[in-house]
């Protein structure tokens, strides 16, 4: 019998394994399965598997024992929400979905158990050939037809307790905790990782994920606290190293999704897969030679030795790295030590520290100077000097030193190219208003021009503003007093007594309106005088007309004539 392996199949297989484990260890039964689907593009023996005959190739049993386990905790997690849904009152769909539910799950686990039987028969490889590779096939298909159901996703994950029949919410106060610490690690706020970690109650510690409690670690090793740190990373590896759940071997996945994505002539994403395992082989390689560097100082290093001590404060200091606090410092510290050590066991690494210090600093450094420059644009330039000078010199190297030095003096110069610049269009602006008030003296129009120059006073055109309101005023005041002399003139030619009381009245009036308009002109002596005459005259025809005239002006809300108050007015 011939038969096409089905790259479609395991390919969804591996994406599987891919989403249900990270971040966990590959389950040996996983990986061997991985291993022996085979896949296109490896070596000639491997591509022979298509259109070959296929034997049937049992899976080890360490796998099938695996998926065994993993279904009994399945069994479990139903059994718990099974008790819980006790105190609910479920529908009868939900009835039915935990029943088919229990169904599915018992079918899975009683075809591995079968499985398992079987094999524990087989002593001999003629006798495994009893058991049908259809049978297998159909068994991997069921397991992941229930693992995609809902059913299987919510069994999946024993944290999740806020799904499924019971509604419960059980675990909601922990992973908001876990959200604030991945919000505080990802800002940098180490001391708000540890803060909000220490309020993980004590029963719930076993149940935080392993990102978490990576986050936790690093905050510790951020806050110099290198003790603390090694005790929770030994406690992940010691997890992880025990515990049935390990992580998916990410490079065979890679592999298989590369090899389906070469058989289906999708070359482009091939190439990307491929890229990145060569990625993965060349950092696993570059670890290595790290550890084997590390442990050379180790071993040929005496405890307490200045060389073994400085490294330590180097690496620790390197490890414990932040920019915005450390600037340059680790990078010099390396330096320090490439010239006290030329020949130490660990140069190489070293070197790395001091390179990847560098790059950090820099790229923190940049972003304190693009900020700078953004706020200068913005014309923020007391914010911009501001964030320079958070900038400690202590933290610097001697180009960056100058470059804040030079930044600092490029902002306080456009600061001052900004306050000219708007003084200049103050400047400006003033003499646009002093030209307008001009044109008005122009055209006579001195109450007009009066009003513009008195805007001046509080200006850099105060006192050229206060000299011209004056002269302003006096002009003001010569021309009502020539009209006052015209009307009063006009007053003395007439002969019809009505039209004479009228002129007499306008001509008194316009004179009083000086002094009320421009009290400090200097002229105002002789129109008091004029007054007078005028005033003179209004008795001489009516020696009512005076009164007449002030009440007049009165209702025309002129008031009191101001001459009343002074001497040498004539009184009706």
């Amino acid at each position: 019998m011939k038969r096409i392996v089905n790259y479609g199949f395991l390919a969804g297989l591996a994406l599987f394994f891919a989403g249900c484990a990270v971040p966990q260890q590959p389950r040996t039964g996983e990986a061997e399965l991985i291993s022996q689907s085979g896949s296109p593009g490896l070596d000639d023996s491997e591509a022979s598997v298509v259109e070959e005959d296929i034997e049937v190739t049992l899976p080890s049993m360490a796998y099938v024992n695996d998926r065994i386990f993993e279904y009994g905790r399945k069994l479990e997690r139903w059994k718990e929400l099974d008790s819980q849904s006790i105190d609910q009152e479920l529908d009868n769909e939900e009835v039915a979905g935990m029943v088919q539910c229990f169904r599915d799950l018992q079918q899975v686990m009683n075809g591995y158990g079968s499985l398992r039987s079987a094999m524990l028969q087989a002593r001999k490889i003629a006798a495994a050939k009893k058991i049908s590779n259809d049978e297998i096939l159909d068994l991997q298909k069921n397991d992941i037809d229930f693992l995609e159901s809902e059913c299987g996703r919510m069994l999946e994950d024993p944290d999740a307790r806020s799904i499924g029949w019971s509604r419960r919410e059980d675990g909601a106060g922990l992973a908001q905790l876990e959200t604030l610490i991945d919000r505080y690690a990802a800002s940098g706020e180490y001391g708000e990782v540890v803060r909000v970690w220490k309020q993980i109650p004590d029963d719930q510690i076993d149940r935080v994920q392993l990102r978490t409690r990576v986050l936790y670690g690093n905050g510790l090793i951020y806050l110099h606290q290198e003790e603390k740190a090694a005790e929770v990373y030994r406690q992940i590896i010691e997890q992880m190293s025990t515990s049935k759940k390990q992580a998916t071997d990410i490079v065979s996945l890679r592999k298989i999704l590369g090899d389906i994505y070469t058989a289906s002539g999708n070359y482009g994403d091939a190439k990307m897969q491929y890229r990145k395992i060569s990625a993965d082989y060349a950092n696993i390689g570059r670890m290595e030679e790290w550890s084997k560097l590390q442990l050379s100082i180790l071993e040929k290093s005496a405890p307490g030795s200045a060389e073994l001590t400085e490294y330590s404060s180097l690496l620790r200091n390197y490890l414990g790295f932040q920019p915005q606090f450390d600037g340059f410092r680790v990078a010099r510290q390396a330096e320090k030590f490439l010239t006290d050590y030329p020949y130490s066991p660990v140069v190489s690494n070293v070197r790395y520290i001091k390179l990847a210090a560098m790059d950090g600093a820099y790229f923190w450094f940049n972003r304190v100077l693009a900020e700078a420059d953004k706020l200068k644009a913005e014309k923020k330039f007391e914010e911009s000097v501001e964030l320079l000078e958070t900038v400690s010199p202590d933290i610097l190297n001697n180009e960056t030193q100058t470059a804040v030095k030079e930044k600092n003096e490029e902002v306080l110069l456009a600061r001052e190219v900004e306050k000219e610049t708007e003084r200049m269009e103050m400047i400006q602006e003033l003499q646009r208003q002093w030209n307008d008030g001009m044109l008005l003296v122009n055209d006579g129009r001195y109450d007009e021009a009066i009003i513009v120059f008195s805007k001046l006073l509080d200006t850099e055109y105060g006192t050229k503003a206060e000299e011209k309101i004056k002269g302003v005023s006096l002009q003001a005041a010569k021309s009502d007093r020539r009209k006052a002399a015209d009307l009063f003139i006009r007053s003395t030619k007439t002969a019809d007594l009505e039209s004479k009381k009228k002129l007499l009245v306008e001509s008194r009036k316009l004179l009083n309106s000086i002094l009320v308009k421009y009290p400090d002109v200097e002229i105002g002596s002789k129109v008091v005088g004029n007054i007078a005459r005028v005033e003179q005259e209004m008795l001489a025809i009516d020696p009512n007309l005076l009164l007449i005239s002030g009440q007049s002006e009165s209702v025309d809300g002129e008031g009191q004539s101001p001459v009343e108050e002074m001497p040498g007015s004539v009184r009706p």
